[in-house]
Formats: structure tokens, C-alpha cells, sequence
């Protein structure tokens, strides 16, 4: 009787529609949410079936509330089966590449993810291997219980299903769990959701008539469906009752079943097993325990039974259908296995489930199925419990989610754990905090782990540990002296490149703070003498040294080339952005932004999160300097909503932010960014990243028509960059502002000097676009306007040799103004044209409106460019890349990949990769690339 259904026409019909549009190609969501018992596991059931049946591909899942901290427990039951069915090699070609790991232990890389978007990333592209062989069902039942980590896999998989054959259904209970699961499910868009409803009392009547084999009373037909509000369960549970007890189903017997009310049916299954014998008893109480699915020996152990007498038990329950089979054995409903529990006494389950991580350990299964388990028992002072949710921490960590491993952590340290353990304990849930970008709590246990150090090898890696989640927020000062203290306290025997890894993180962070530069030149020849040293971070700091102290441009690059050959600097260490900065300011953004793609890669790849903030921080600068306009927002939003505060990252963010805002005219939002930072008027530079910012303020100043409050800035620019001992770098270029600020406040000497100045510095280092700048400032000063036609032409040909697309419009504007004012018109037309296309490319519409007024109001058309995901995708293709390989460099579907490429042709007229290739070679790079 419990296999009817009935009423389910609707969610049927539903489901078989979804069934059949994937198999004609198109992917899609269900969700299922009902209460308990209202047949959501019966119409997967279906599902299921009929999906075999088509041919498809089936991966299934349940949820279960002891699994909920068993990292990606529910992924191992999606995947477990066709995995271990063996079969083609290639499920785990391209990005499914990185989630191997998570399957074979001899996968794991050497380099652990330390979040969980490579790992999704791999699994989605498991999922896409899968679905190019046949269509892909995925089958997800109680999703209130999934683990974290399974959970926000089915959300990311859910949004990114356009071009690709599967089909994700998930069941879960109304008001139960967080609601997490289906929240991010549901966020996905374009989503079917079914909700069965109680049957009504017609079908209530049907089932009473299969259980009696006979009709019911009108009145005993309402009284059931009053009693189990047509939930079918309760429904087949309460006949169940009623038919043993002898009952008939009439008009007398109404009465008693109304009277029973719904916890009626909680005391009968109760009574039901209170009834069996006590080896039945203590099965059904070890599966209550060890969760469904657990292998009959490992529930004969817990039980206390030879196994002959545990698989008798485990079939006399399939046969009182209580479990849906036998081995391995599973309850036919959740709702059974909860009566159960509620069974077992609560001073007694801790007590159960330390049994049952005894005899998962004797079985040698992985820590973190054991710690499931003692995360639900008493504290006790249990050494081996510590030992055991440490290394459930490290297989957490070790499969990139950090939010398990703090669980473990957090359960470990309330055991308590033994004094000597104490302090790494304190610094391992410090740095899984870090990982999670929760820097509040990760400093207070970093602290405590420091004052819990009782040795001088434990105190050197604590305080590395705290000075990394110090300067990741910013607190460059604070990490100085942590790391200082740390070399001065080495311990004798400390590996060499251990110790060369300490003293280059702290040249690196004293490099970013600007009252550190005796400490940093210090630190940075003690490294130089190190024997472990990395010769890449020294290129890195030596090219850095060079920009800050005016060389020549070709002088700092050899040694920036050489640190980022390779690829040996990760995004996660201080070096990478010294020899990336060296690129920028020596104006070779190309080089540049194809590093920091490259380093943005390697952070996505292994879930670096608070990296992540600071690598688009750079993508943003970099692309803003190229005069790419749209995908500077693009990497500054991104970034933005990446990031934790406080973030280090923060000040360059912002200052991208301003800088964009002011190019499209809204400076009331530009001012409230530079309020709402680190700083807002007269605060300080402490920091490198901060110039930025106080860069981006000075010019914010100059466009409200505030030349003192300009003045003030640069001369805090020149007053700061003096400090950091980079009084001739020309990052931002504050003598042009100065400059500037001078002549509105009729101080032409004192701007001339700056500007003569700013000019001899930018010869010196040899970079076209900041020699272009200056010859541009120059020409505002210039004492006739033949002087000022000459500058602004060789300011226009030195930018054209560089880079820097949008400072080439300006150039170009200014000089084209200037010829229209000496009646040059033509000419003057000409140069504005350019101006007003480039303009146009690079989306700067207050410039492109200053260029249409110059030409008299009837500026050239702008043309339509193209979306940052457009033009990446543009960029890729010419470079050769399939339609395959751009989709899983930019974690995006084939679908999306052709529908941006079509969009792209249409925009510039071709019809192919050659004539998109061809056109964007004549025209530069496609605006909107990244």
C-alpha cells in the first residue's frame, strides 16, 4: 500500500515535462518543499525511474541532520556510485580536474584549496563531463540536512545549467533547517516550484478502503483526514494501526480516532517498536545512530550483535516496513528515524555516538565521519577526541572548506584539549576563520594562540600566522613589528627557507608601509645574505627598489621579468605585487594585466579569498590606466563584493571607484566614497595602497573647483611619497596636480616648476605615457599657443606608443581644441574625431561630452563596444581558444560562450573568428576586454 500515489498529478506532470525537455537538450530546476511525509521521496522515486528508463544519467542524494558537518558527504552520494562504476578517464578532464581530489586520495594536490569555488568549479565541470555522454538527472532529497559544502555546490551548479543537459530536482521540508539550500537554489532563477498538498478526503477514503478492503464511514473517512491532514504517511501509518487493533471502519469508531489527535501516531510507531525483539530494538537503534546507508558490519558492531543476527534484524524490519531495505540498511522515511532518536535518552546518545566513533576509528574510515559523531557528545577532557577532530579539520581544510574545519576546531577546543596543543590549536581555527573572511574572529584566536606559545618555534609561526591576518586587514604597523619580533626570536634548527619565508614577508609588508623604509632596507639585505632566499622574491623587491628610486624603466623591468617567470610568486605572499607594480608604472599594462590574470587564476584555483580582493584591485587600476573603463567597474565591483572589511585591499578599490565615477560625472558619489574610506579629508597615507586613494581625492578636488583643498592633497602626496623614500616614482602624479592647483590659484611660477619637474623625471624613466602626461601638463602653461600645439603634439605621439588609451583621448582633445581656437578647423575636426572615438570606446562620457562641445555640439557617433564578458570572451577567441576552453577559463557554459561571441560579430559586423581577429587588430584592443 505505501508505493500508491495518489494525487500527485500535477507534481507528476510537472516533473515528466522537465524530464523530456532535458532529454531534448535543456537543463533545469525543480524544487520540491512539503512537510515530512507528503511524498516528495515518491515522486523522486519517480523521477528516478523514468529517467532511467530515458537513458539518463542518475545521480542521487539525501540529506541527512548527523551528516550536515561531513564536508561534501552529500557530493560523495551524488558522485559515489558512477565514480566507483569505473568508466571513462575523461570525467575528469578540464576544470572537473580540480574536484578529483575530493574522490581519490592520490589526487589531492599539494597546494590544498583553501575555499570551496575551485572545488565547485570542478565539480561543475564533473557534471558537464557527465552530461556530454548522456543527459544528467540530479536527484537531491532532505536538502534542510545537507552539509554546507554539498549545499552551496547545488546552488552553483543551478546557475550555471544554460547549454547543458542536466536536470537538478531537490526535495526538502518546509520550516525545517536553515532554509540555506533552497535559498540559493531559488536565487538561481527560472526555477519550477511544486509544493503537494494533503490529500483530500476522497483519497484519505481510498487508502482506508485498501487497508479495511472495504468502504469507510463517511464520518471514520473524515475523522482520518482530520487526524493526519491528508499527509499520506501519517495516512498509511494510522490504518496501519487500526487495522492490527482489530478496528472496522464505521461511523462508531470515528469518535476514537478524532479523540487520538495527530501525536497518536508518534505513540503507535513507538509502541510498534517497543514491540520488537531486543536485537530489532538495538539495529534500528544503531542506524538511528550511524545514519543511513552505514554498512550492515559497522551496525552489527554497534549493536553488540554477531552479524547473522543483525542481518536477520535488519530484514524483519524491511518486512514491518520500518527500514526500506537491508543492507545496507535505511530507514523508509526520516520521520521514522527521528521517532527513533527521540527514543534513545539524551544523557544516553552522547554515549551511543562515542561508541559509534569508536567503531568507525576501528574500521579506519575518514576523521571527519568519526568526528560527526563527537561533535554530539559531552565534553570530557579526551585527548584522543582532539586528535581525531584535528585531522577532521585538515581533511576539511585539505578539500577547501575552511567553515567545516572551524566546526571541528571549535569542538576540539571546547574537549578541552591538552595544554600543548592549545596555542596551534587556537592558531589553526584562527587562520580556517581568515579563510572564511570572518577577520574578527580569526584575530582574537591568533592573539590567544600567540600568548598560549610555550615554545620559541611555536611563538615564530604564531605570530607569522596573526602578522598575515593583520596586514590582510590593513594593519601593516601591527605586522611589522609581529614579524620583526618573529626573526628575532628564531629558534636555532628552523629550516632555512622557512626562515627566508619569514624575513621576505616581512620586507614585503614593510615595502607597503610608508614609515618603514629603514626597517625595510634592513630586513631586505639580511634576506639578500639568506641561503634558502627565493630568487624570485628578491627580483620582485630589487625591481620595486629601482621604481621607487627613479632608475630608468629598463633597469627595473629585468628584474620584474624574472620574479614573475614562472609563475613562482603566488597572490597569496607580498612579492608578487612589487614586481607587478614595477610593470605598471613602467607603463607595460598589457604585461601587466596578463600576470595578474594569471595570479587571479591561481587565487580562484585555490580559493585564496582575501587575495582575491587585492588581485582585482589591480585588474581594476590596470584596466582603468589602459583606459578600458568598462572593465574596471567590472573588476572593482567584483572585487568590492568580494572582500571583508577591513580588507587592505579597500583604499585601492576605492580609489578606482572614484576615478570611474568621475569620468562618468558623478562626483556627489565620488565624494561620498572618499568619506565613506580610510580617507576622507585631512587623513593621512599609511600605506602604499592609500597614494592611491589620496591621488584619486586630489582630482576629485580639481573637478568640484577646490584648488587649495587640491593643493593640500599633493603636497601631502609629495610629503608621503618622500616618506616611503619614492620621491621620484611616478605612480600618481601629484606634481601635475600641484601644478595644476598652482595655476587656479594664479601661482604660474611655482606650477611651472613642478611641471618642469614632473617632465625631467618622466624623460629620465623612459615611460611613454608618463612622459605624454607631463608634456600634456606642460602645454597648460605653455607661454604661447604655438608652445602649447608643440607640447600637445609630442604628448599626442608618445601616447600613441602607449598603453594608455584614455590618457591619449585627453591629449588628443586638448590639442584638437586648441587648433579649432586658431582657426585651425579641419585639422582641429580631425584630431576631435579621434578623440570622441576613442572617447566613446573607453565609456568616458564626461570626456566624449567635452569633446562634442569642442566640435560645436555634433560630436561622432559613439560606438557600441562591447561587454567586459564580451569582449574577454572576443579577446579569447582570436587568441585561439574553442569554445570549450573559454568557457571553462571563464567558468562560464558553451551556451553563454556562443551567445557573447555572436553578440560580439554583430557589433563589428563579421561573421567569423578571422574577421574579429582582423578588426580588432586594426582597431586595438575590443573595449570591454579585461
Amino acid at each position: 500500500m505505501r508505493n500508491a500515489v495518489l494525487e500527485r498529478d500535477v507534481e507528476i506532470g510537472a516533473l515528466d515535462s522537465a524530464l523530456r525537455e532535458l532529454v531534448a537538450g535543456r537543463g533545469g530546476v525543480v524544487v520540491l518543499e512539503a512537510a515530512a511525509g507528503l511524498g516528495k521521496t515518491t515522486l523522486l522515486r519517480h523521477l528516478r525511474h523514468a529517467a532511467r528508463e530515458a537513458g539518463c544519467t542518475v545521480l542521487s542524494a539525501c540529506g541527512a541532520e548527523l551528516e550536515r558537518d561531513f564536508t561534501f558527504g552529500a557530493v560523495q552520494q551524488l558522485f559515489g556510485p558512477v565514480l566507483a562504476a569505473g568508466g571513462d578517464t575523461r570525467l575528469f578532464a578540464g576544470a572537473a580536474r580540480a574536484a578529483e581530489c575530493l574522490f581519490s586520495p592520490s589526487a589531492v594536490s599539494a597546494e590544498p584549496p583553501q575555499s570551496l569555488y575551485p572545488l565547485l568549479n570542478g565539480l561543475h565541470g564533473l557534471v558537464g563531463n557527465l552530461a556530454g555522454t548522456a543527459p544528467v538527472v540530479v536527484l537531491v532529497d532532505d536538502a534542510q540536512w545537507l552539509d554546507l559544502p554539498s549545499s552551496r555546490f547545488l546552488g552553483f551548479l543551478t546557475r550555471r545549467l544554460d547549454g547543458v543537459a542536466v536536470l537538478v530536482v531537490v526535495a526538502s521540508r518546509t520550516g525545517e533547517g536553515d532554509g540555506g539550500p533552497l535559498e540559493d537554489i531559488l536565487a538561481a532563477g527560472d526555477v519550477r516550484v511544486l509544493e503537494p498538498r494533503g490529500l483530500s478526503e476522497a483519497a484519505v477514503g481510498h487508502l482506508v478502503r485498501l487497508a479495511f478492503g472495504r468502504d469507510a464511514a463517511p464520518e471514520f473517512r473524515a475523522a482520518c483526514h482530520a487526524v493526519t491532514r491528508g499527509n499520506p504517511l501519517f495516512v498509511h501509518e494510522l490504518v496501519r494501526v487500526l487495522v492490527a487493533g482489530g478496528g472496522r471502519p464505521d461511523a462508531a469508531a470515528a469518535a476514537s480516532v478524532t479523540a487520538a489527535g495527530p501525536e497518536a501516531l508518534r505513540r503507535h510507531l513507538v509502541a510498534r517498536l517497543r514491540r520488537q525483539p531486543a536485537d530489532v530494538q538495538a539495529v534500528v537503534s544503531a542506524v538511528a545512530v550511524l545514519g543511513d546507508g552505514t554498512d550492515l558490519h559497522l551496525v552489527a558492531r554497534q549493536a553488540g550483535l554477531p552479524m547473522p543476527a543483525a542481518a536477520a534484524a535488519a530484514e524483519r524490519l524491511v518486512r514491518h516496513d520500518l527500514f526500506e531495505h537491508a543492507d545496507p540498511p535505511a530507514f523508509v522515511h526520516p520521520v521514522v528515524r527521528e521517532v527513533v532518536l527521540s527514543r534513545i535518552p539524551l544523557a544516553e546518545r552522547g554515549a551511543q555516538h562515542e561508541r559509534a566513533a569508536g567503531v568507525l576509528t576501528e574500521a579506519a574510515l575518514p576523521a571527519e565521519r568519526i568526528a560527526s559523531h563527537l561533535l554530539k557528545t559531552t565534553p570530557a577532557g579526551n585527548p584522543a577526541r582532539v586528535t581525531v577532530l584535528m585531522a577532521a579539520a585538515e581533511e576539511a581544510r585539505a578539500q577547501g572548506s575552511p567553515d567545516n574545519a572551524v566546526v571541528y576546531l571549535r569542538r576540539a577546543l571546547r574537549e578541552p584539549p591538552p595544554l600543548e596543543l592549545r596555542s596551534e590549536l587556537n592558531r589553526l581555527l584562527g587562520n580556517g576563520e581568515l579563510h572564511r573572511l570572518a577577520p574578527a574572529e580569526a584575530e582574537v584566536h591568533l592573539r590567544l594562540a600567540l600568548s598560549q606559545a610555550d615554545t620559541a618555534a611555536q611563538r615564530v609561526v604564531c605570530a607569522y600566522s596573526l602578522a598575515r591576518a593583520r596586514n590582510a586587514c590593513g594593519a601593516t604597523d601591527e605586522a611589522i613589528e609581529l614579524l620583526a619580533g618573529a626573526v628575532g626570536d628564531l629558534p636555532p634548527g628552523m629550516p632555512g627557507t622557512v626562515v627566508a619565508e619569514l624575513e621576505a614577508e616581512l620586507v614585503g609588508v614593510a615595502r607597503a608601509d610608508l614609515g618603514s623604509r629603514s626597517r625595510l632596507l634592513e630586513h631586505l639585505a639580511s634576506f639578500r645574505l639568506r641561503p634558502g632566499r627565493s630568487p624570485a622574491v628578491e627580483n620582485a623587491q630589487l625591481s620595486m627598489e629601482s621604481i621607487l628610486t627613479g632608475r630608468p624603466a629598463a633597469e627595473a623591468l629585468a628584474p620584474a621579468r624574472r620574479a614573475l617567470a614562472g609563475d613562482r610568486l603566488g597572490p597569496d605572499r607580498t612579492a608578487i605585487w612589487a614586481a607587478v607594480q614595477t610593470l605598471v608604472v613602467a607603463d607595460l599594462l598589457d604585461e601587466a594585466g596578463r600576470h595578474l590574470d594569471r595570479a587571479l587564476d591561481t587565487a580562484v584555483r585555490r580559493g585564496l579569498l582575501f587575495p582575491l580582493a587585492l588581485t582585482r584591485a589591480f585588474l581594476a587600476r590596470v584596466a582603468f590606466l589602459r583606459g578600458d573603463l568598462a572593465a574596471a567597474t567590472d573588476h572593482a565591483a567584483r572585487g568590492t563584493a568580494g572582500s571583508c572589511s577591513p580588507n587592505f585591499a579597500a583604499p585601492a578599490l576605492d580609489a578606482v571607484h572614484v576615478h570611474l565615477l568621475i569620468e562618468t560625472g558623478r562626483t556627489d558619489d565620488a565624494d561620498r566614497v572618499i568619506r565613506d574610506s580610510v580617507l576622507p579629508d585631512g587623513a593621512e597615507p599609511r600605506t602604499a595602497l592609500d597614494l592611491w586613494l589620496l591621488g584619486a581625492r586630489t582630482r576629485l578636488r580639481a573637478v568640484q573647483g577646490n584648488p587649495r583643498a587640491m593643493l593640500a592633497d599633493a603636497l601631502t602626496c609629495e610629503r608621503s611619497y618622500r616618506r616611503w623614500g619614492a620621491s621620484l616614482m611616478l605612480d600618481v602624479p601629484w606634481r601635475l596636480s600641484a601644478a595644476e592647483a598652482y595655476r587656479r590659484l594664479g601661482d604660474r611660477e611655482s606650477a611651472g616648476e613642478r611641471v618642469a619637474e614632473q617632465v625631467r623625471i618622466a624623460r629620465s624613466f623612459g615611460a611613454a605615457r608618463h612622459v605624454g602626461v607631463a608634456l600634456r601638463g606642460a602645454a597648460a602653461l605653455a607661454a604661447t599657443p604655438a608652445e602649447a600645439r608643440r607640447l600637445l603634439t609630442e604628448s599626442v605621439e608618445l601616447l600613441e606608443q602607449s598603453q594608455g588609451r584614455l590618457e591619449l583621448a585627453r591629449s588628443l582633445t586638448r590639442l584638437g581644441t586648441l587648433l579649432v581656437a586658431e582657426a585651425d578647423r579641419a585639422a582641429g575636426r580631425t584630431v576631435l574625431a579621434r578623440a570622441a572615438e576613442l572617447a566613446a570606446a573607453c565609456r568616458a562620457t564626461v570626456l566624449s561630452d567635452r569633446v562634442a562641445q569642442a566640435m560645436g555640439g555634433r560630436g561622432t557617433a559613439r560606438p557600441g563596444g562591447f561587454t567586459p564578458a564580451e569582449g574577454q570572451v572576443a579577446e579569447l577567441a582570436t587568441a585561439g581558444l574553442t569554445n570549450r576552453q573559454i568557457a571553462g577559463r571563464l567558468h562560464l557554459s558553451e551556451k553563454t560562450v556562443e551567445a557573447h561571441l555572436s553578440r560580439a560579430y554583430r557589433k563589428v559586423g563579421v561573421r567569423s573568428r578571422t574577421q574579429l581577429a582582423a578588426h580588432l587588430a586594426g582597431a586595438g584592443r575590443p573595449p570591454g576586454s579585461g
